[in-house]
Order: structure tokens, then sequence, then C-alpha cells
């Protein structure tokens, strides 16, 4: 048997008798010979050629060549009477010849066998070029420089070059497969000057002729970096609404959408791709029919654009009922149209141009991972004017707080306010929020809360759920402020600790005396109460309120077998709510009793009431320490954790909004509730895309798929995307701050339909969606696991502690992991 033949580009390589079976084999299965005949029969054939090549070369310095070769077996064929087969072969040749022809035309080194249109696009548009625009690369040295690039971020987390070097061949070698190819961007520009790898970002446009050309502008740099945009035109003054600054009248939405079409058109991404552009608006904007129309007639061509459909929409579409339109620039209703009509045009012209799809934002934002870093583009969640914020300054109402700069606290930390502090955003329907331990919140059905998930002796998983989710039972989370200024907060001055303590005594035993009209107390002792005024006051004051209504009314009762606790006895259930909040900013937990009208403290808060808050009732003061010096082990830790009792609807009122950048979370009459932010913290955001190609884990002739294979690959893409993130150059500084933040990564599939045909399953059948489920359920689960495993390795990403992920899992690297990406190309 030869030892060396030549290929067609010159090299020499070791001869393999197996690809002449194989060859030999392809050819006999595709004129309809059994597999088992086939096998042995290319087998057996394979032997003769190699016999004719010995006779044919022996002795000769000649190295045979490829032609050589299959010149030989097209005569052993006719020979051996395979007139069918050997048909088969020949025209196999002819056709690759003629591939190999159209190659060199094109002028791309094919080292990889692809198609010639796989051959055309890499050159149109992947392949580097020099300086006179002459192709430099071949596709497997596109691949390499890909792999390279993508694996210098194992350096970042301490691997070793050998490591490196590893994980780099393990890249190459899934996409020399055609395993698994990364988003367009990365195969562009990896490696390159450019650098830019990422596919698509979300650019916020406010109600602003400034915003709207900004994001023109960073438009026109993502396109020119490769990368596509999506936009919500969602925040825009509808068409003929007032613009008070010039006394004119506004254009609408789809006036502005025509500039960004118009910009895109002239911009090529990265010189090799048409700019690509998502256009959302939301069902209740009032310009919401000409949106849908906008596509008629062939404009727009550069954006693909989406309704975004609300859950009332839809209900209200089932039931055929009218639903308001909504200026989003004052927050009011403006008008209301039948929702199946305007459902029934919707789908009128996606069957007509192909567009609009449909966003289903209320389901998108369920699904939402850090929705504490903000909402996907939603109706703000919002709070009502009554609410108490703890701030630096001590405890103010949102009516105090609006058009004003503040420093909230949360969890006994100091944030900042936007400049604009609360905003109004409307009438909207309010629920009232109950606790078992007596805390109340009035709030919007959509407005995060966070919820306790598992509780451990050291620690409280936490999630956001929205109030209108939240069931009988469900543990929330209460600010814990025990460590801003030990219990001092807010500022000094406005009245004293001893006239709050008088007050204090008085509202204990309704005896109304000095400071009554200054404080404006209720002199009727059946109506005493602790005015909003006497709540927003200085800490000294507070303290002095609290010692009084406990010298007058509170007790220290158990013992360390029955358990210690202090309480507060009080006819009117509202003095106690109001004492809770207070305890509460002085890192003080309690629990309001209903039947008893007491208010009890325990646990370790019982060392805080003695430290920080305190009698002055000597007898009272002695048996709390007394009590203390008993326990001889260490108490209860408070967890600051509540149980919702129930949430029900409150009316419909003005309702507030917030920005607390960084922590984006502020507290509401004791509840962590997340802020709800004017423009959402998910603009700028962007995502890197890779796909899988399933057809290539197929088992061959046994009609099974490779799952530990794909196990395999799943894990070293997750890796290959998350590196991604680490070597990419960004468009944007806003967008590298906010995509390291989340990590998003969006590992797809591709190839379905083929691997249906390898496992002979029908398209349309039942168990072709079976497979589907199956198959999604175990790249997400897999992806998920690994992104697990590199969160332990490298860290969570930055917002993990604010997400969904933080309760159930002890590091997360990347906030989403897979998507269904468009795999065109």
């Amino acid at each position: 048997m030869p030892e060396r033949i030549r290929k067609r580009d010159g090299k020499v390589v070791r001869f393999e008798r197996m690809k002449i079976t194989s060859a030999l084999y392809r050819a006999m299965t595709s004129v309809g010979i059994e597999a088992e005949v086939a096998s042995e029969l290319a087998d057996r054939l394979s032997k003769k050629v190699v016999n004719e090549i010995d006779k044919l070369f022996d002795g000769r310095i000649r190295i045979p060549t490829v032609e050589d070769v299959q010149d030989i077996v097209e005569q052993v064929l006719i020979r051996e009477g395979l007139d069918k087969v050997a048909k088969a072969y020949i025209l196999y040749r002819q056709r690759h010849a003629e591939l190999r022809y159209l190659k060199h035309f094109i002028g791309v080194r094919d080292d990889l066998k692809l198609s010639v249109n796989a051959v055309e696009v890499l050159k149109r548009r992947y392949l580097l070029r020099n300086s006179r625009g002459e192709v430099v690369e071949s596709p497997m040295q596109m691949l390499k420089r890909v792999a390279s690039a993508i694996a210098r971020a194992e350096r970042y987390y301490g691997k070793s070059m050998d490591e490196v070097n590893e994980i780099e061949r393990g890249f190459l070698r899934l996409m020399r497969n055609l395993e698994f190819l990364p988003n367009s961007p990365t195969l562009m520009n990896a490696g390159t000057e450019l650098g830019q790898l990422a596919a698509c970002f979300v650019l916020p446009i406010a109600d602003s002729m400034a915003s709207i050309f900004d994001a023109v502008k960073n438009a026109a740099l993502i396109h020119q970096s490769g990368g596509g945009t999506g936009f919500s035109f969602s925040r825009l003054r509808p068409r003929g609404d007032v613009v008070r600054s010039t006394g004119g009248i506004a254009s609408g939405p789809v006036s502005f959408m025509r500039v960004f079409d118009v910009a895109t058109e002239v911009i090529k991404q990265g010189g090799k791709r048409r700019g690509a552009n998502m256009g959302v608006l939301r069902v209740d904007h009032p310009d919401i029919k000409e949106f849908i129309r906008a596509k008629e007639g062939g404009g727009f061509p550069n954006f693909n654009i989406s309704v975004a459909v609300t859950d009332a929409f839809m209900h209200a579409v089932e039931r055929d009922e009218d639903y308001g339109l909504v200026n989003p620039r004052t927050n009011e209703e403006v008008k209301r149209i039948n929702a199946r009509e305007v459902f029934n045009e919707l789908v009128t012209y996606a069957w007509k141009t192909g567009d609009p799809g449909i966003m289903f934002i209320d389901e998108i934002n369920r699904h939402n991972p850090t929705p504490a870093a903000g909402e996907i583009e939603a109706t703000n969640p919002c709070v009502t004017a009554d609410t108490w914020i703890m701030t630096a300054e001590g405890p103010r109402q949102i009516e105090e707080l609006i058009g004003k700069k503040f420093v909230a606290i949360v969890n006994g930390e100091e944030w900042e306010s936007s400049e604009d502090g609360f905003f109004e955003t409307g009438m909207k329907p309010v629920y009232r929020l109950k606790t078992a331990e007596g805390f109340e919140l009035r709030l919007t059905a959509d407005h995060p809360v966070m919820k306790a998930g598992r509780i451990t002796r050291y620690k409280v998983e936490t999630q956001w759920s929205n109030a209108g989710d939240l069931k009988p039972g469900d543990k929330i989370i209460i600010n814990n402020h025990r460590d801003f200024g030990n219990g001092n907060w807010g500022v000094k001055g406005e009245y004293t600790e001893g006239e709050g303590y008088l007050i204090g005594l008085l509202l204990g035993d309704g005896t109304i005396k000095r400071l009554t009209k200054e404080l404006e107390l209720n002199p009727n002792p059946r109506m005493k109460m602790i005015t909003r005024k006497i709540e927003r006051t200085s800490v000294d004051f507070c303290r002095g309120i609290l010692k009084g209504l406990f010298d007058a009314d509170g007790s220290v009762q158990g013992d360390q077998s029955k358990g210690v606790s202090i309480r507060l006895a009080q006819s009117e259930i509202g003095i106690l709510k109001v004492v809770q909040r207070m305890l509460l900013r002085f890192g003080i937990f309690s629990k309001v009793t209903k039947p008893q009208h007491e208010l009890v403290i325990s646990n370790d808060n019982i060392l805080y009431f003695a430290e920080r808050v305190g009698f002055n009732d000597a007898e009272k003061m002695e048996e709390l320490e007394k009590a203390i010096r008993n326990y001889n082990m260490r108490m209860n830790r408070e967890r600051f954790v509540a149980s919702v009792e129930e949430v029900v609807p409150d009316g419909v009122e003005k309702v507030y909004d917030v920005k607390i950048p960084g922590i984006n979370a502020f507290d509401a009459n004791g509840f962590v509730v997340h802020n709800c932010g004017e423009q959402p913290l998910l603009a700028y955001e962007s995502c890197n895309l890779g796909s899988i190609n399933l057809a290539k884990f197929a088992k061959s002739g046994d009609r099974e798929i490779e799952w530990d294979r794909l196990r395999e690959a799943i894990r070293l893409c997750v890796r290959f995307l998350d590196d991604v993130i680490d070597v990419n150059r960004y468009p944007l500084p806003e967008i590298e701050r906010i995509t390291k933040a989340n990590r998003k990564i969006g590992l797809g599939v591709m190839g379905f339909a083929d691997l249906l045909i390898k496992l002979g399953i029908a398209y349309d059948s039942k168990d072709a969606l079976l497979l589907a489920e199956k198959l999604m359920r175990f790249f997400t689960e897999e992806a998920r696991l690994c992104s697990v495993e590199l969160g332990r390795e490298r860290g969570s990403f930055p917002n993990f502690e604010l997400s969904v992920w933080n309760a159930k899992y002890d590091a997360m690297r990347n906030a989403t992991v897979t998507t269904i990406a468009p795999t065109g190309t």
C-alpha cells in the first residue's frame, strides 16, 4: 500500500485507504445499495484499488495524486460491473471539479471543503482583506484567528499558556467541524484592530430632540462596528401633541423612525453588513395604528418592527372590549379604542408586509433575570405619595421629594437619587400589600418587591417579585438599618429628645398638653395619633417619643425558657404601625398583633432597643437589663423577613417614580422595593450570540443524539461566549458598563430540521415537538450549570445579588445563557 499521496494543492500527506472506502460507500448507498452490503463491498473494492495503485506505481519515483487514485476507482467499479455506482462516482467527481473551479474563480482557498455559496459569503463579508481589497486569509485561517483572539481572555483568570492553548484548540475544533459558530461580528472582527464582537444592542430614546439624535449617532457607531440596534419609541410623544419649548406640534415616533432608517441606509455595518434595526412601540401608544401600517408600500426597509402588547390589551381582545391609549408625556389616557380591531389590523399587516411582529412585554418582564437593573420597556411600576422613604435627612414622604435630589438609605447604606428625585407617572390602580407582622405599603401591581427565597442559618437568598404576583405566606425582605449611624440617622434640631419624651407620654395616657397645637395633635383622646410632622422630626425627638410611649404603655415579659419580649399595648392600632416604622429606622424589627393591639420586640432586637432607645422608667430599664443578663445564650439573630398576608385593591390615584442609580432600590415604608426607573437600565445592553449545529450531533446510523458530546460542546461554547465579553471592544462606554454588569450571552441552535431528517422524524410530528422540548431543556440546564461553575471560578456577574438567580444558586456568571438567534449565514 502506498505511504503517501499528493493533494491537488501540491501538499504530500499520508495515504489513508479508509477515505477510498468511505467514498465508495457513499456512491453505493446513493444508488440504493443497502448499508450493510455497501459497507462490505466498499471495503473489498478499496483493497483492489490499493492493489492497482501498488502495481501502477511500484518502483516509480512519482507519488500518486488524488486524481490518479480516483481514476483507478472508476476503472475498478466498471470492471466489477457496478455501472450505476461508477456513474454516481463520476458525477460526484464532476460536481466537485466544478466547485473547485468556482471557488478558484471566487478567489478563496477553501481549506474547509465548504459549499460555493459558503465560500462566496465568507469572501464577501468575513475574510480579511489587504489595503487593495484582496482576500488575504482562508476560512481555516479565519477560524484560527477567532479561536486565538477569544482564548486570550483565559489569561485574565490565571490560566497557564498550556491551558490557554488547549482551550484554543477546543474552540477551533468546534468551529472547524462546523459544530458551533459565533455571531457574525465575532467572525469578522476577532483579532482585528476593530475588535467589536457583539451582535445586538439596545439604545434608549427619551422624549427629547437631544436624546433622539444621540441615539442616531450611537446607532451609526454600532452599525459601523458590525452590530445591530434595537429601539423602543414608546416614550416619544404622539403626533399632534404640543411641544412647549417651541410652541409647535409633535410629529410623532413614526416620523423619527424615518431619520433612523435613512441613517442606517447609508452606513454599512463595518463595511460588510447592512445596518439592521428593531423598532418597538407599545400597544397603548396613541400612534399605534400608524406604527402598525408603517411598512406598507415598502417603507422602513432597514427596520423590523414589533408591537409591545400587554396582558391588559390581550384580555381586552379576548373580551372584545375597549382599552386606553396613553400619552407618554403626561401618562394620561387620551382615547379608548376597540382592542380586537387593533389586533385584527396588526394581524392583517403582518400578513401583508411581514411586519409588525408581537412582543409580549409583560411576559418578557416576568422572565427578566435582573429586574432590579431595570425593566425591558414596560410600564413604570410606582408607589403612592404617602409612602415613607428613608433618607439621610431622616424619614420623608414622597410628596416632599418630588423634583428634589435626595440620598436614600437602603439596608443601612447611602445611595443618591437622580437629579429629578421622585416624579409623577399618572393615575394608576394601586394595591395594599399587608404582612402578618403589620407592615403595609400601597403600590402598583407591577412594582417589584424584594422577596426572600431559601433562608439558611447564614444567609437569606433574595429575588424580585411583582407585588401582584405575591401570595399569602410569601416571605419578603424588610430593610435592615442597623449599620447606618448606629441608630443616629437624620438631622439634629427640630425638637429635643425631652420634648419627644413628653409627647410619647401624652400619647400613651391620652393627656394633651404642651406642643399640642404646634405638632397638630388632635385633642380628642380617642383620636390620638402620631402625625406626619412628628414622624419626620429629628432622630432625638423620635427616640424621645418611643421612650415616652414605652414608659407609659410598655413592658418586659418572659424569660429565657419562654422567650423574652418587649411589648407595647395601645388601643390605637395606627399608633403601633407608626411606632413599628420608627423602630425599624433604629434597626429594630417588631411585629404588630391585631387581636391584642400589641407591638412585640423579640430576638436580638431587644439588645438594639436597650442600646438605642431604652426606657426612662428606672424600674422598666432594670427589668430589661436583668432579662438580658439572665439570658445565658446568644439571642436569635433577626432575619428582617416578613410574611405576606394579602395584596388587595386599594383604589386609583396618582403614583410616583424615582431612579436610584447603582442600588436601583429604596426603602418604602420599610419594604425593600426596586426603583421604577423612568429609563430602564437595560438600555445600552449588548449580547453576543453563537449557535450549535444540532445536525452534527446525530449518531451515524443509529438515529440517536450524542448527548455526552453535545453536553461537552455546550459547556465549551458557554466559556467561549463568556470570554467574548472580556476581549470585546465596545463602541460606547455605557454599553461596556451595562454589558459587563449582567454578562448576558445567547447560546442557540441551528440545523434542527437537518437533525430531524437524520433521525427519521417528520418535521410536523408530535415526536419533533417532544424532541425540541427535550433538546432545549437539555441546552438550558447544561448552559446554566456551566455558568454556575464559571461563576464559582471567575466570580458572578456584578448584578447577581439583585437578580432572580441569587435565590436559587450560589453563583452565576451570566444573567442569561440561551437564545434562539437567526442563523442565515
